[in-house]
């Protein structure tokens, strides 16, 4: 797969083993005389193979394997977009729905996550998510940043759970495909022809073939991939002419060229973007995450990146033509913050008050902020009362909630760095007179795996325990020597709405 986006799905379990369509856009081949503009989001055509189509899956890890999905589950209805004067687009939005709709009902049907390499690993429906964790509908279309904010979709897990992905595999979009797929297409391999640092010119005949056929002088072109061992995906993008500007989505069968037209916005010589949101008015190519022949000619499906947009679809030679028909433009997020959700934040407070009822029943934790002390990607949780003196921390991994310690007036917390996937928490203060009292807790994997105590008078160690039991003075100062220096988070606080 090829230009894939890192980005850092709470699950909640429904019951429903659900198939696919898509949005479809069309363009003529080499004999076209037409410059018909394309747009990543065109108009939909009627996809001809009823069989169940490939889908894309987000994979965050194994616990996290989503379709999500880019249309709302309930069918349109005609009478409102008839009521609220939107009859021209109700044909579009339902056409869409069909296609979610199919893919819904066919959902378990889809066994294989295609990777790199021409390879697959096997995968199982395990059910569809439409509500967050409070109850609330969740809203379709978007790719969160995080595992820990849900999206509604279809819930996916490994077969094998040995096949989970490794490296760079974190956070992108993956295809799947039915079984009834694969009994009519034969799966192609891809080979990248141009990576970002070494850019492959489509070959000079295509060039000198598409400037004829449009009328037009080429700006620059790019040869993607080959496929199989006759195709050949690319971009070719013009030079503006008078008000407008082109770029072509290009695919080459042997002598044959086929082309997609795809107009841009045109701002004059210093445009800051044509195509994209800060796309530097370079038209990009698309990834290709699967390639196939079946009994209509080549099919692919394609994933073209902005910085907050994904937008997939399939590109398929049909009668001579080149269809790019796309599936979804999905809102890509960045930077969101991870929710806390109304069930949780009764446990947490119940953690606190329970650790000491006396000292602790004044107090409300009435903010929070996360703080990921391991560096694991599943953040810690530190809550505070308005006073910004009393307050918890927690491990919050799923439903699993735990207390790490409490912070006073008296007793003030304080992070290291991170060594060696640990992190640890530090809560300390005076004691009363000389004495300080220092706490340590050392996490990994978003779970305490030791507790250190430590009183000091006037400087020196009196009394330290381990894990419960006591802890010699020397052990116990080779300890706190040993940790990694502190570090010193932003500290941003969400107030809780009640």
């Amino acid at each position: 797969m090829r230009r894939k986006i890192f980005s850092f799905i709470v699950v909640s379990a429904l019951t429903v083993m659900a198939g696919c369509t898509n949005r479809s856009q069309t363009a003529g081949g080499a004999d076209s005389d037409s410059l018909a503009a394309d747009t990543l989001d065109g108009p939909v055509a009627e996809v001809r193979d009823t069989t169940p189509q490939p889908v894309f899956l987000y994979y965050f890890d194994p616990a996290h394997m989503q379709v999500v999905y880019w249309t709302d589950a309930k069918e349109p209805d005609r009478a409102w977009y008839d009521k609220n004067d939107m009859s021209e687009y109700y044909a579009d939005a339902h056409r869409t729905w069909e296609q979610f709709d199919t893919y819904r009902r066919n959902a378990a049907g889809y066994t294989k996550m295609l990777l790199d390499g021409m390879k697959s690993v096997h995968i199982r429906c395990i059910g569809e998510q439409l509500k967050n964790p409070d109850g609330e509908d969740l809203f379709p279309g978007e790719l969160h940043s995080r595992p820990t904010i849900p999206a509604p979709g279809m819930k996916y897990a490994l077969v094998n759970p040995k096949d989970a992905l490794r490296g760079d595999h974190f956070a992108a979009l993956y295809v799947i495909v039915h079984d009834d797929y694969l009994k009519t297409h034969k799966r192609l391999a891809t080979k990248l022809e141009s990576p970002f640092d070494a850019v492959k010119p489509l070959p000079a005949a295509v060039i000198r073939q598409l400037e004829q056929q449009y009328d037009m002088k080429t700006q620059r072109s790019e040869l993607t991939y080959t496929i199989g061992d006759r195709y050949q995906y690319g971009i070719l993008q013009f030079k503006p002419k008078g008000k407008k500007v082109y770029a072509l989505e290009v695919v080459t069968d042997s002598d044959k060229v086929y082309s997609i037209p795809i107009e841009g916005q045109y701002d004059g010589e210093d445009m800051n973007s044509t195509w994209n949101v800060d796309d530097g008015g370079e038209y990009a190519s698309s990834g290709i995450g699967a390639a196939f022949e079946g009994p209509d000619d080549l099919e692919f499906t394609f994933e073209h990146r902005a910085p907050e947009s994904a937008t997939v679809g399939m590109f398929r030679l049909r009668d001579g033509k080149l269809e790019r028909e796309t599936l979804e433009v999905y809102h890509q997020l960045v930077d969101e913050s991870r929710p806390l959700w109304k069930k949780d934040i009764v446990t947490l407070r119940k953690l606190y008050l329970d650790n000491d009822p006396h000292a602790n029943k004044s107090y409300q934790l009435t903010k929070y902020r996360w703080i990921d002390i391991d560096d694991d990607f599943n953040e810690e949780l530190w809550m505070r009362d308005k006073d910004d003196l009393h307050g918890a921390l927690f491990t919050v991994k799923g439903d699993d909630i735990r207390l790490i310690g409490v912070e006073t007036e008296k007793l003030r917390p304080s992070f290291t760095q991170v060594r060696g996937g640990k992190g640890w928490l530090r809560i300390a203060g005076f004691a009363g007179g000389p004495a300080v009292f220092t706490q340590l807790y050392e996490l990994k994997n978003s779970q305490v795996v030791h507790r250190m105590t430590a009183l000091e008078v006037y400087g020196e160690l009196d009394e330290c325990t381990f894990d419960g039991k006591p802890f010699a003075k020397d052990k116990a100062a080779d300890y706190i020597k040993s940790l990694p220096v502190p570090r010193d988070p932003y500290l941003y606080w969400a107030e809780i709405q009640e």
